[in-house]
């Protein structure tokens, strides 16, 4: 059992945490532990447990939570005359062990293994000491000791890191420490130190500055003499406050980590190329470039390492930006280079040429390894190169250094899903097999993956938790933080180097909503011209903010990380200029969507007026909209987020790319995308009081329920009275006709066939009427046609639909469907089409050619059925069996209870034709049964009429067929 109080008081048996309500509970647990073993007085415990208000009989209150501790504790407990007292093995408190670490560190002259005790020690901290258990006055009376040895071992671990060299890592947790403490000194003087070290003298003196007025205000003293004797050494640039240089072979690397997975293929071919052949003038370089977070720095520090042994004259190490981004000065650099390799002060000349030239003179026949972590540019890198030689350099960096052509450059990305669980299981301590779920909210960062490691394998948070919290993308970033290391701030660094535009795009970037989208989305965001707003964006993909996911057709996107940052961002957008940008954003997608609809033969017409424009910004993009439905094909996933973003504030909007969209998504069959955007869409206007906009989404959500069979015939019909209630309050006679269209089609799916045909008759009377509403006329007959082939009055209907065909623009979607429609009443009649053949072989060879023309798979099947069925009445029964066998994979692949009861009517056929009557039933039967909609059940208790093999209903028992 293990106990946690160095931030909130929390208890861990085996890897799980063990809970303790109460408050009072945990504080008693606290108290008896900062001195095991030793009584402490009821009347000290009662005086802590309740400093205000004490309950009537504390004693006793006492004695209850003592009594629940030893229920819930694996160690002994005691009571007696002195008090209470816990008797737990040595090292059981982060306390115990916290103490153990510094004395230890403090034991050790090896300064890396001390500094590496110390680091370890004050990442047992979680906080402040007893966090949750009692007030802040109550609380510092129990710790003061032990936060004053907190502080004790910081100012240790900052000496140490000091002696070391490594001031410029040292910024940003001194940062911290003096914010925490203003009013120690030891912090001020470390601080005022590493900067100057830095060669940030200005910097320095501010913090001296800093210190001397919150001393002044809160204590009313001044600062000690030891910090006024740094202060006047800054002043006069003390040669004593550097480094000491000797004779020494400097060895900067900074400590390795012991952990470092998928990355051997590219350090083993970077040492190659490092330790290959020299090249007279040309020094040996690589760099190593990618996104915030993806392990550069560990990367190259491993291999300084791994050549370390192969640079015997010793090797440098310099961070080329500072805390904030800022790129570090040139010429400070190489003044800190050149006192790594032994020079004075006074050897040191001004100008950065000269320091240049005397940092080669100082490399020349040597071999040394420089490591530059975080560069800027190749710009800012030149001056700190060797001129060839022996020497080898290292270089990490946001995006590729296009300056240094010699260089060998090598992206890391991302690890994936495999060996990221495999490093957070080895971090953790967990099985790998039980951290999958966090990995995806990782996105292959290993800075992510050692954050959340460090927190499960010391902190203990249950694995579910971290899920959770990760999950949600207001919390994510503020979660992944450990000490100095936090993704937040990587990210924020790697924008902070990029342009204001770049800036601005990065932050709108979140609107588009789409897991991969398109250069095009920058235009409309930045409200530039496409290649104007392009260049920008690539800025962001070369600095690793946005992610190329697919080549062809080039798709990028931002993993979870990044875009929890570009929500974040945009959320500090005022709600006026945010309003215009997402108006600006849809207005444009809606020109494209509009552009690319007139091109798509999707037979779905619209009342809803939408004027495109001309679109300013996007010539390339509306040219490639020009394509239709491939187009579409493409832009599908950011067309649906930007329905997602209008449904949220822009109903009028999302109701027009609902509507646009509709008639794409009936073509390519992509019928949960063709559900969800009406459905959404529809509800939005429905709420706003759009009503035309209603009325037509309506329909079109009608339509897609009709297609998909997902609706009973019960629901189906509740819905067409719902068209029929939205058009008749939008006034629009064209609108109540194509309700009542729905009104008649559900009709005929509950089998009232009488009642399909009075609708139809008044569909027509509306048509005739109204000459706004001629344009409904076929689809009066379209309904009046089908009632008529339902009741049997086959020549009727094939009279009414011949003349529909006729009169529907030749080879469009709508003409397909008719052409259909016509086939199955010529293979209605008695002699199953054998009549007809002629007329056939036409209907579906005109049919054929607009189908496989628009790519419209689901309408190739149903023509499929009905070319089969007429090769049957040919008696061309394989080919006939083919085509069935074709439409009936795609009916698997893509339900549809029309075309699936006619590919059984076809299959039956050719079992007739074939001379196996029993089959034919067989297969009719069962298609009875398993059709729940009366019209369909309708239609093939007709068929096995039309074979002579009787009629049955669902609930006839299997044995008779």
């Amino acid at each position: 059992m293990e106990f946690r109080l160095l931030g909130p008081v929390q208890i861990w048996s085996e890897g799980e945490r063990i809970g303790l309500k109460r408050r009072q509970e945990r504080l008693l647990l606290a108290v008896l532990l900062l001195e095991p073993a030793k009584a402490v007085p009821a009347e000290r415990l009662i005086e802590l447990l309740w400093p205000e208000a004490m309950p009537a009989n504390p004693r006793r209150a006492l004695q209850v939570y003592i009594s629940r501790l030893r229920t819930v504790l694996d160690v002994e407990l005691t009571s007696g005359r002195e008090g209470y007292a816990i008797q737990t093995p040595l090292g059981t408190t982060d306390i115990e062990q916290f103490r153990s670490l510094v004395e230890q560190a403090r034991r050790h002259d090896d300064l890396e293994q001390r500094s590496k005790l110390l680091t370890d020690a004050l990442a047992l901290w979680r906080g402040p000491a007893l966090a949750d258990v009692t007030t802040e006055d109550v609380r510092r009376r129990l710790c003061r000791g032990l936060e004053e040895a907190r502080w004790a071992a910081e100012e240790l671990r900052l000496a140490t890191e000091l002696a070391l060299g490594h001031h410029q890592e040292l910024l940003p947790a001194l940062a911290e420490l003096t914010a925490a403490q203003p009013t120690r000194e030891s912090f001020a003087a470390a601080s005022m130190l590493a900067l100057y070290r830095s060669g940030r003298q200005a910097d320095a003196l501010a913090v001296h500055a800093e210190l001397v007025r919150h001393l002044d205000e809160e204590l009313g003293v001044e600062p000690g003499t030891e910090v006024r004797d740094l202060q006047v050494a800054i002043l006069r640039q003390d040669p004593a406050l550097e480094l000491p240089t000797g004779s020494q072979v400097p060895r900067e690397l900074p400590a390795d980590i012991g952990l470092l997975v998928g990355r051997d293929d590219v350090l083993t071919e970077l040492c190659g190329v490092l330790l290959g052949a020299v090249q007279p003038g040309v020094p040996a370089v690589v760099c190593l470039y990618g996104a915030a977070g993806t392990g550069k720095s560990a990367a190259a520090v491993r291999l300084g390492h791994q050549l370390a042994d192969s640079y015997p004259d010793g090797q440098l190490f310099a961070r080329l930006q500072d805390v904030d981004g800022q790129g570090a000065g040139v010429r400070t650099l190489l003044g800190q280079l050149l006192r790594s390799l032994g020079a004075d002060g006074g050897e040191i000349p001004d100008a950065v040429e000269a320091r240049s030239a005397l940092l080669r003179s100082r490399l020349a026949d040597k071999r040394v390894l420089l490591v530059f972590d975080d560069a800027l540019d190749a710009g800012q890198l030149r001056p700190l190169l060797p001129a060839g030689g022996g020497c080898g350099v290292i270089v990490t960096s946001r995006q590729p250094m296009l300056g240094l052509e010699d260089a060998t450059h090598r992206e890391l990305t991302p690890l994936s899903d495999a060996t990221s669980a495999e490093l957070l299981g080895a971090l953790s301590g967990i099985r790998a097999d039980r951290v999958t779920d966090v990995v995806p909210h990782c996105a292959g960062l290993p800075l992510a993956l050692r954050i959340v490691g460090a927190r499960l394998a010391l902190i203990r948070e249950d694995v579910a938790d971290v899920v959770k919290t990760l999950a949600d993308e207001s919390q994510r970033l503020d979660y992944l933080v450990a000490g100095d290391r936090a993704v937040r701030a990587s990210l924020d660094l790697t924008l902070s180097v990029a342009t204001a535009q770049a800036r601005q795009l990065f932050a709108r970037l979140a609107l588009v909503g789409a897991d991969e989208f398109a250069p095009w989305v920058a235009a409309p965001l930045l409200g530039l011209t496409e290649p104007a707003a392009t260049a920008v964006f690539d800025t962001l993909v070369s600095l690793g903010l946005v992610q190329p996911r697919r080549l062809t057709p080039p798709r990028y996107g931002l993993h979870g990380l990044v875009r929890a940052l570009s929500i974040e961002l945009l959320s500090n957008i005022e709600a006026e200029q945010l309003g215009q940008l997402e108006q600006r954003y849809l207005e444009t997608v809606l020109r494209l969507v509009h552009i690319a609809d007139a091109q798509v033969d999707h037979a779905v017409t619209t009342r809803a007026d939408f004027d495109p424009g001309d679109e300013q910004l996007l010539h390339a993009t509306v040219e490639a909209a020009g394509a239709g439905a491939g187009w579409f094909d493409i832009e599908l996933p950011v067309l649906q987020a930007a329905v997602d973003l209008g449904v949220r504030r822009w109903p009028r909007m999302a109701g027009l790319l609902g509507v646009r969209l509709h008639g794409f998504l009936a073509v390519r069959d992509h019928r949960e995308a063709r559900q969800y955007i009406l459905q959404t869409t529809r509800d939005a206007t429905a709420a706003s009081g759009d009503v035309d906009l209603e009325a037509e989404l309506n329909r079109g959500l009608f339509a897609a329920y009709a297609q998909s069979g997902g609706l009973s015939a019960d629901e189906l019909t509740q819905l067409a009275e719902r068209c029929l209630d939205s058009a008749e309050r939008a006034g629009d006679v064209v609108l109540r006709v194509r309700a009542l269209n729905q009104v008649a089609w559900a009709a005929g799916a509950q089998g009232d066939f009488g009642r399909k045909l009075d609708v139809a008759e008044q569909m027509l009377a509306l048509a005739e009427s109204s000459p706004e509403a001629e344009s409904t006329r076929l689809n009066a007959l379209d309904q009046r046609s089908s009632a008529l082939h339902s009741l049997g009055r086959m020549s009727e209907a094939q009279a009414i639909r011949r003349e529909i065909c006729a009169q529907t623009e030749p080879g469009s979607r709508l003409h397909a469907i008719r052409l259909v429609m016509l086939g199955e009443s010529l293979l209605g009649d008695a002699d199953l089409g054998a009549a007809h053949l002629a007329e056939l072989t036409g209907v579906i060879g005109a049919a054929r050619e607009i189908v496989e023309r628009i790519g419209d798979e689901l309408g190739g099947a149903h023509v499929d059925n009905i070319e089969a069925m007429a090769l049957i009445a040919a008696d061309e029964l394989e080919p006939a069996d083919a085509l069935l066998r074709r439409a009936a994979d795609i009916f698997a692949q893509r339900p549809d209870d029309w075309g699936e009861g006619m590919n059984a009517v076809g299959r039956a056929r050719s079992a007739f034709a074939a001379g196996r009557p029993g089959e034919a039933r067989r297969i009719l039967c069962e298609a009875v049964r398993s059709d729940p909609r009366k019209a369909q059940r309708s239609e093939l208790d007709r068929q096995l009429k039309l074979l002579g093999l009787g009629s049955r209903g669902p609930e006839e028992p299997e044995s008779h067929y």
